[in-house]
């Protein structure tokens, strides 16, 4: 038998063992996940690693990560809040002429009109996500920095933390355009936040702001697609170390050694329920809700606090022209199942209300005029194909 014969033949029994021991169909899943998907996310205490036994406290904090292989891909979060547990689902449309409220140094503005349109969770605000997912399959999530450090002001025009959320989900569809877009805009001076994103090609990145500049991993940079609220690096050391403390460091730690056993599932379902188990790992009595989003296939399942029954949207069943009003839900809106065709029109008292609702909590003090005023400023966004209508009468 020749050289080549030979090792062709140990490849192939090697990948036949590979796949015998790591790949988990959706009929073969462990019917503890499966069945943990199946009733809703209803007790998370019924798991083997409950956040108790791992030192974890009790305070809030935010979990993202990225399950990527040849064969699926699906980015898992956490939202975890003790006091604020509001929240709204929007569909952004695409064609939509937008632009920074703020100025750069120079007193220009950001100006864009939307390429994709989106599905967002938007903790704050219409037009703020906290995550969110696009046509194109770019998914982002955000989660707290205490050590952020963002830029001195510039030339570039700043955004708010979820505008500049949604800036990426209405102009980017790869993640090497998320990070070009530094050149462009600047995150405002007020943020305290760091980003995981992922696109459809399975590419990961983190974005940090420290010491007054964008940094980011991604690539060999980036050995395990997980972020909490401590920096990356310090994250990537302390799980490598085994120096766990406090309670951002455990939860990166368990996501992470979840994402190093390298299952390799036949099928992006048997992914997503995977991906609830680990959510189910670093969730907390306070999780204001978990959502697993399937890049690949353009699907969203979610829990909430208020409301444990699984939900999907598919986003073929969307429509993200500008022929039709936004639509938006509330997220623990008492729903089960496929509610695609089930988000309402938009509503101008409904986001005012949670506007203020918010802004109570994280920014106590503004005055209504000028919350209002904000809404008013989203809203007149307009879309691009209404502009050319009036100029050609």
């Amino acid at each position: 038998m020749k050289k080549s014969a030979f090792y062709l033949i140990i490849f192939l029994v090697t990948m036949i063992f590979i796949f015998t021991v790591s790949c988990v169909s959706d009929d073969n899943i462990s019917p503890t996940n499966k069945s943990y998907i199946e009733k809703g996310y209803q007790d998370i205490t019924t798991f083997n690693y409950p956040l108790s036994e791992h030192g974890v406290n009790p305070v809030q904090g935010c979990t993202s990560f990225c399950m990527s292989n040849p064969i699926s891909c699906v980015f898992g979060t956490n939202c975890d809040y003790v006091v604020f547990t509001s929240g709204q689902l929007f569909v952004n449309k695409r064609n939509v002429i937008k632009s920074s409220r703020e100025t750069g140094t120079t007193g220009k503005r950001a100006e864009w009109i939307s390429k994709f349109g989106s599905l967002t969770f938007n903790f704050i605000g219409f037009q703020m996500p906290w995550a969110g997912m696009n046509e194109a399959g770019l998914v982002i999530s955000t989660m707290n920095l205490p050590g952020t450090k963002t830029p001195v002001p510039d030339q570039r025009p700043p955004l708010n933390s979820g505008f500049w959320i949604q800036y990426q989900l209405d102009n980017c569809a790869t993640v090497e355009e998320v990070i070009a877009s530094d050149e462009r805009i600047r995150i405002a001076p007020t943020e305290r936040d760091h980003y995981l994103i992922c696109d459809k090609k399975g590419t990961c990145a983190v974005i940090e702001f420290l010491d007054g500049k964008m940094v980011y991993y991604t690539g060999r940079n980036l050995p395990v697609n997980v972020l909490a609220n401590s920096t990356y690096e310090e994250s990537l050391n302390a799980w490598r170390k085994n120096k766990l403390f406090g309670d951002s460091l455990p939860r990166f730690a368990l996501a992470a050694d979840e994402l190093e056993k390298k299952y390799l599932f036949a099928g992006n379902k048997a992914t997503v329920y995977y991906a609830f188990y680990i959510l189910s790992l670093i969730s907390r009595p306070y999780t204001v809700w978990s959502i697993v989003f399937d890049n690949q296939e353009l699907q969203l399942y979610f829990v909430s606090k208020r409301n444990q029954q699984m939900r999907q949207i598919d986003f073929g069943k969307l429509d993200f022209s500008s022929e039709t009003p936004v639509r938006m839900l509330d997220v623990h809106a008492p729903l089960a199942g496929d509610i695609s065709n089930d988000l309402l029109p938009y509503s101008h008292q409904s986001c005012l209300r949670h506007l203020k609702n918010s802004f109570s909590v994280f920014a106590p003090g503004v005055p209504d005029e000028e919350i209002e005023s904000l809404l008013n400023f989203f809203e007149n966004f307009i879309y691009a194909k209404s502009i050319q209508s009036s100029s050609q009468q």
